[in-house]
């Protein structure tokens, strides 16, 4: 941030105290400057667990106040854009005299004032973030601090809902973690791939755009690299397109159904999260199988498996399988000159059907109609916050909240992006290049004709893991269930420890391990206390069973 114009900020005296001019406007009331804003802080009911933001301090007015007020689980952030009146402010306030209770953000560190937020709420301590408005000079960076406040909000909404996810799936994800990890050295690694594809590459969601487009097309599809997620995997197959690749996160078993009729003969291979349903490995090989890690908390037993060379590549939880397939897809192709095609990430639906013709979604709803269930689902788009849109076709549809923030993490994450398009012709804007089939032919056309790495056929070795990567995840995983023992006997039997020593022990242990509880309604920290080492000692036999 840079200053508005050379002119520096100056006392301004008045009856009642000083006030600031800056930029030919007074910060605060020339009659009684601090009144204003001793009032405000007044008036605020102050929950716990409240982060701060107290944007352009200035003079400091209403600190003091502010600081007498709050309980001791808050914090207060000085927030000031501009870097003349932030050098004001700092030579005004003296932070010493609150003792630290209050520290200013640099501007170069407000960018990253989110995800500190969301760092520092980990502790379980913060639940919310307000906004105080200190002086005037909050109108020289309105929509800025505007922004900021919203991404801080976001961020620390973020980690609760996280969290609340984390309560009612983690002992879920983890159990699967570990239980796809025993069978990983049977399956093909997902970075045997990576800067392999040649051939354009087509990506299905299971929104409704896939109806239009397959009635459309004219398409050959051997000439494409076909991705689909988990639940376009039954209408691809009902219209007899098999897909290379089909993506699957869910972790609940309800997501074997789209894979019926799924079997070995087929060309397709399954992408899956390790923390997605270990059940797979029960209808197909393994070698059918290539993980990834979404990396569903930040934990240190992930870190620890991810510093060991058979632990297939990291990424961040998106949220969306769709979002997942995108990102996995840009790895895949040779390079940026191959184009990647959209079709079904519509993030949005029609009145009365939420996806595509032969969906696990559409079927379910014709298996279970009757006279008091018709087959159009229309509490999907007059439930509670459902939001009415008007999608890139200017047609009336609905998106829901989750959907909605899916489709800007999507343009967060790809738009921009060379050589990606979407072809879907129905949905929420995701801020691509939008073609039709007449100029996705032309395009594939001009490819084929002017690019060296294409290829129509995919030639390449699909080796499982080495024999140092098996032996490895066998030591791992040895380790792993040698330490679970050794800590059930520490929670279970007498020993010679010295209670010191059996807290540090166990402690040592279980910070490494947070599977053991990062699924309790209180589990976002270790504590040692007979109540959480007991529900940890129960949990210790359940995850006995796969490590």
């Amino acid at each position: 941030m840079s200053e508005i114009n050379n002119q520096k900020p100056c006392f301004v005296q008045t009856s009642q105290g000083f006030s600031v001019s800056y930029n030919n406007q007074l910060l605060y009331s020339k009659y009684n400057p601090s009144k204003v804003i001793i009032q405000t802080i007044k008036n605020l009911q102050i929950l716990p667990g409240t982060i701060f933001l107290c944007i352009s301090p200035v003079l400091g007015y209403g600190l003091e106040e502010l600081l007498s007020k709050i309980p001791e689980d808050c914090l207060v952030f000085l927030i000031e854009a501009d870097s003349a009146l932030l050098d004001f402010a700092k030579s005004s306030i003296n932070c010493e005299k609150y003792q630290q209770k209050i520290q200013f953000v640099m501007p170069d560190d407000l960018k990253n004032l989110p995800l500190m937020i969301y760092d520092l709420t980990r502790s379980g301590k913060y639940k919310r973030v307000k906004r105080i408005d200190f002086s005037a000079g909050v109108k020289f960076f309105a929509s800025f601090y505007d922004e900021l406040t919203l991404a801080c909000t976001n961020s620390i909404m973020t980690y609760w809902k996280n969290r609340v996810t984390l309560t009612k799936f983690g002992r879920r994800y983890s159990y699967n973690f570990f239980s796809n990890l025993s069978v990983l050295s049977q399956t093909v690694p997902i970075s045997n791939y990576f800067q392999k594809i040649s051939k354009p590459v087509l990506i299905f969601g299971a929104g409704q755009s896939i109806d239009l487009f397959l009635q459309k097309n004219s398409l050959n599809f051997q000439d494409f690299f076909i991705v689909c997620v988990d639940t376009a995997l039954q209408p691809l197959l009902a219209r007899k397109i098999i897909p290379d690749a089909v993506f699957i996160e869910e972790a609940q078993s309800v997501i074997l159904k789209a894979f019926i009729g799924f079997t070995d003969n087929l060309k397709t291979q399954i992408f899956a999260g390790l923390s997605s349903i270990p059940y797979l490995k029960n209808f197909v090989s393994p070698s059918k199988i290539s993980f990834f890690t979404t990396e569903f908390t930040k934990a240190n037993f992930i870190s620890r498996f991810s510093q060991f060379s058979f632990l297939p590549p990291l990424n961040n939880p998106f949220g969306s399988v769709g979002l997942t397939a995108v990102y996995y897809a840009l790895k895949f192709r040779a390079d940026e000159s191959v184009p990647i095609f959209i079709c079904g990430l519509d993030f949005s639906y029609s009145k009365g059907f939420t996806h595509a013709k032969n969906t696990l979604a559409y079927t379910t709803r014709i298996l279970n109609h009757n006279r008091l269930c018709c087959i159009e689902n229309f509490n999907a788009c007059f439930g509670q916050n459902i939001i009415e849109i008007t999608d890139k076709k200017g047609q009336n549809f609905y998106t829901s909240i989750v959907l909605k923030s899916y489709a800007e993490l999507f343009i967060t994450l790809f738009s921009g992006i060379k050589n990606i398009f979407d072809i879907g012709e129905c949905g929420i804007q995701l801020n691509l290049p939008c073609i039709n089939i007449s100029e996705m032919h032309k395009l594939c056309l001009k490819y084929k004709e002017t690019s060296v790495c294409y290829q129509n056929t995919l030639e390449f070795p699909f080796s499982l893991f080495d024999d140092i990567q098996k032996n490895e995840l066998k030591n791992a995983l040895k380790n792993e269930r040698n330490e679970l023992l050794e800590l059930k006997k520490l929670l279970s039997e007498k020993c010679e420890l010295s209670q010191d020593e059996l807290r540090e022990k166990i402690t040592k242990i279980v910070t490494q391990k947070e599977y053991l509880f990062l699924h309790f309604p209180d589990g976002h920290k270790f504590v040692y206390e007979q109540s959480f080492l007991n529900r940890i000692r129960n949990e210790i036999d359940f995850f006995l069973k796969v490590i």
